[in-house]
């Protein structure tokens, strides 16, 4: 049984009702009820149990939904009284869903039949046409219900499209335009640049068929021109063209221009009551992709009149509280009368001031690095002076906040570089990684670039991690973090410093004539190898890749110790971590006869730890296929027949409690590993495993709402099964979904508890050998603040200005320390933190269950609209808001 979700109950089963008339109630009680018809009689009692909550809390609110819950209590006594106790049972309730299913078929027939009839020629209604139509005469129709009648008449659901209202050209040289259109016999724009199409695609984004590379822009009209004076005759399209040209210089946007020259004609057609049919088909012949014609005209047949002009003072008013600054200075020059003309003087005055204020306070905020108090403040701005052209470019300008946890470590012949999103970041935050020598980065492009531009939809990891796989070797290396939103700027660096200094790899010892031969890999910028025998003497200390050992006895074990070493660039050395490999001389060859295997968690991609035992003188190599081995374990396999059997597995060797341990990268699905230890003329198969491994998910995330938790992610490419466990306070719960289930939730919603949770999310991919599992992705989420709700109540002097505040706290647990801000702010806009407005009191009580505890501050003269809202002093506690017609003075 999936959690109840009050929030998506309110968007799918009351907000469709806004406009509820008040006689009857849908009667799909499923869907009022949220009850689902796999659940048993607990689940039924539990969730009527909470519905009933919900509408009890709901009929406190203002606004439609205190309408629609009261109406719902009301009829819920009515099925108590008539249905008794049968409504907590889920026989009940699987019946009625069965006899309803019957009884609503034809209104969704004769709902489809109504639709099809008036809104079939394009397809297409608004949902404020749907409501009303459905609230006229199907109000008893579920939301499902309607969507089931708008698939049988085959309309869609859509909002009209902002089309262009004007050209970009003055009216005059328009007029010009269509009408040399007219003369050269082009239907439009397209087809004057491009000649006779196949047909095209404008609203979002041009494209044609077939291809029209140049698109439209100047270039495309330069190659119209050309192409027309290779001709004779057709003057008018060459001053159409010379138009456009003109126009493209000067920045007009051709794309608009095209679509608005197809709407003129339509638009003046629909004026004289032309119908929608020969609308769309006047576009059609112009070529316009018939989806999109039909859009068009819809969105020609929704466009709202001009009201009356508004002028004088009440005009200021209005384009004020449209938030058009700009407009209403504008407008100052056209106001008459003395009185009237002060008074949208000073209210325009008002407006600037505080605009100039927010400005003001997101300058201050970018200088001491708070980035997204600087949006916050001038978003609040542009509420005011949305049509101030640099209010928005300058919202565009600041850049997000920086990363969190920027750590590098090295790995292998690399250094990789990790980091967290900061809470700000969204799905369209791209990350730069940068890296030079000696110091930190101090912009993007003050280094080199390890990762150009990654985010959490790269194919590439969840965009919080990099490998900088060709770093200098033993030198001081600084990496930084860049984010940057959509197109916008670099966030400041976030930085760490590291070092990376390569261990050999990829050792190998073979005993021959009473000498040990080594060979080995090692990073190119080593100046040499030093080889120790055991606790003796060095045998080589500059060796690059191979050394040879005459000095051992026959029959005994030999330890080697390899140790790569690295010249810093102020001449002092730098040695790796030593490399142990064993080896010996008496012992013949044996088949490894243990073997484990483990997906490794993190990383740029799966990947798989492999241990085994070997002998200390003999060499292994691990081979993966995806078929089972052909031979017996112990058989001894030619060479040439050993290379054709997968492939080798490479990566980074090391040794633990006696173990070989081989970390590789591997493709995702299910794989035979095998053993192979290699002897003359062969090698003798030994141990084998399978393991299945799956990518892990991206991007894991998590929002707390009480008690729950909504989880999200980004899912790797051709995944759709994800395994959840979590943690919590001694209980544990785990659940697995599909990605249509995530995506119809809106994500993973998991019943936790207010303490720290521990999550773990692992993607499932069924195959033919059976299911692959990834390693799993971690998180931990720490345990919520403890709530506090409060009330505000407020006494004002009326002829001298202020007065007094009382606030008053309560809990539900005992909290020995409750830090509160108690905050005036002036303004329409409701105040987001104590820096917007004056703190009248800073008070730490102790509150405890059942006795509220009351704070009293004096309240300043304050110029309405003011509010008076309360904060917490840190993060030890949340506080809950009361209605906002206690915080506000209008």
């Amino acid at each position: 049984m999936l959690p109840f979700d009050a929030k998506a109950y309110e968007e799918t089963v009351v907000k469709p009702l806004r406009r509820w008339s008040g006689r009857e109630l849908p009667d799909d009680l499923v869907s009022r009820y949220a009850i689902d018809l796999a659940m048993s009689d607990a689940e039924v009692a539990r969730r009527l149990t909470e519905v009933r909550s919900k509408w009890n809390k709901g009929i406190t609110r203002p606004g439609y939904a205190q309408r629609i819950y009261k109406a719902f209590l009301r009829a819920d006594e009515g099925l108590r009284r008539q249905h008794g106790a049968g409504l907590g049972t889920a026989a009940w309730w699987r019946e009625y869903a069965k006899r309803r299913a019957g009884a609503r078929q034809g209104q969704i027939d004769e709902l489809a039949k109504t639709l099809r009839a008036h809104f079939g020629e394009l397809g297409l209604i608004t949902p404020g046409q749907l409501e009303a139509t459905v609230r006229a005469a199907y109000a008893v129709l579920s939301p499902n219900e309607v969507d089931e009648a708008l698939a049988t008449a085959g309309i869609t659901r859509s909002a009209p499209r902002d089309l262009p209202k004007a050209s970009g050209l003055i009216d005059a040289t328009y007029r010009i335009l269509a009408e040399q259109l007219v003369e050269a016999e082009a239907a439009s724009v397209v087809e004057l640049l491009h000649g006779e199409i196949g047909g095209f695609r404008i609203l979002d984004g041009f494209s044609a068929r077939p291809p029209a590379p140049l698109g439209l822009t100047g270039e495309a009209v330069r190659a119209a021109a050309l192409r027309e004076d290779r001709r004779s005759g057709n003057q008018p399209a060459r001053q159409a063209l010379g138009i456009l040209a003109t126009a493209a210089r000067d920045g007009v946007d051709l794309e608009k221009l095209a679509l608005y020259h197809l709407l003129d004609e339509v638009r003046r057609d629909h004026a004289q009551g032309v119908p929608a049919s020969a609308l769309l088909g006047r576009l059609v012949r112009a070529k316009l992709d018939r989806d999109e014609a039909c859009q068009a005209v819809f969105g020609v047949l929704n466009e709202t009149g001009r009201a009356a002009r508004v002028t004088g003072l009440d005009q200021i008013r209005e384009l004020l509280e449209q938030g058009r600054l700009v407009a209403a200075q504008q407008a100052l020059a056209a106001v008459t009368g003395t009185e009237d003309a002060a008074a949208a003087t000073a209210l325009v005055e008002r407006q600037l001031a505080k605009v100039r204020e927010l400005r003001e306070g997101a300058q201050r905020a970018l200088r001491e690095g708070a980035e997204a108090d600087a949006l916050h403040r001038l978003r609040q701005a542009v509420a005011l002076a949305g049509d101030d052209e640099e209010l928005a470019a300058q919202i565009r300008r600041i850049p997000p906040e920086p990363v969190l946890g920027v750590a590098a470590a090295a790995e292998a012949t690399g250094v990789r570089v990790s980091w967290r999103a900061a809470p700000t970041h969204g799905e369209d935050t791209r990350y730069r990684v940068v890296r030079r020598e000696g110091r930190i980065p101090a912009d993007p492009d003050d280094g080199t670039v390890v990762v150009a531009s990654r985010s959490s939809e790269d194919g590439n990891g969840d965009g919080t991690v990099t490998l900088d796989r060709t770093p200098p070797a033993a030198v001081p290396l600084g990496y930084a973090v860049f984010a940057a939103s959509g197109g916008g700027v670099w966030s400041r660096p976030a930085g760490v410093t590291a070092e990376s200094l390569p261990e050999v790899r990829d050792v190998r010892l073979t005993v021959e004539n009473g000498a040990v031969e080594g060979r080995w890999s090692v990073h190119p910028d080593a100046v040499g190898v030093r080889v120790q025998r055991g606790d003796g003497p060095v045998i080589a200390e500059s060796a690059r890749t191979v050394f040879r050992d005459q000095g051992v006895t026959d029959g005994a074990e030999v330890v080697y110790t390899l140790t790569a070493r690295y010249r810093r660039p102020d001449g002092g050395e730098a040695l790796s971590l030593p490399v142990v490999e064993k080896t010996s001389t008496r012992a013949r060859p044996r088949p490894v006869r243990a073997l484990t295997l483990a997906p490794v968690p993190g990383g740029t991609g799966p990947r798989v730890e492999i241990s085994w035992q070997q002998q200390a003188d003999t060499e292994v190599v691990v081979r993966r296929s995806p078929l089972p081995c052909p031979w017996e374990f112990g058989e001894l396999v030619p060479s040439s027949a050993l290379t054709g059997y997968g492939e080798e597995v490479t990566g980074g060797r090391s040794e633990r409690d006696g173990w070989q341990v081989l970390t590789a990268a591997v493709p995702t699905g299910l794989f035979h590993y095998v053993t192979f230890t290699l002897v003359s003329g062969g090698a003798l198969r030994g141990h084998d495993a399978a393991l299945a491994v799956a990518l892990d998910v991206r991007g894991l995330r998590y929002q707390r709402f009480g008690d729950e938790l909504a989880l999200s992610w980004e899912w790797p490419e051709d995944t759709g099964i994800a395994d959840v466990r979590w943690k919590a306070a001694g209980e544990s719960g785990r659940q697995r979904l599909t990605r249509q289930q995530y995506r119809s939730g809106g994500g993973c919603r998991v019943h936790c508890g207010p303490g720290e949770v521990e999550v773990v999310v692992r993607t499932v991919q069924p195959g033919a050998g059976g299911e692959s599992t990834s390693a799993g992705v971690r998180l931990v989420v720490p345990g919520s603040a403890p709530a506090l709700r409060y009330q505000v109540s407020m006494t004002r002097k009326p002829l001298v200005g202020g007065g007094t505040v009382r606030v008053r706290l309560s809990t539900d647990q005992p909290l020995p320390r409750c830090p509160v801000l108690v905050v005036a702010a002036p303004g329409r806009v409701m105040p987001r933190g104590p820096g917007d407005g004056q703190v009248l009191l800073r008070a730490e009580p102790a509150v405890r269950p059942g006795e509220d505890v009351e704070l009293v501050a004096e309240l300043p003269r304050l110029k309405r609209p003011f509010w008076v809202r309360c904060f917490p002093g840190d993060d030890s506690i949340r506080l809950t808001d009361p209605p906002v017609t206690q915080l506000k003075v209008p």
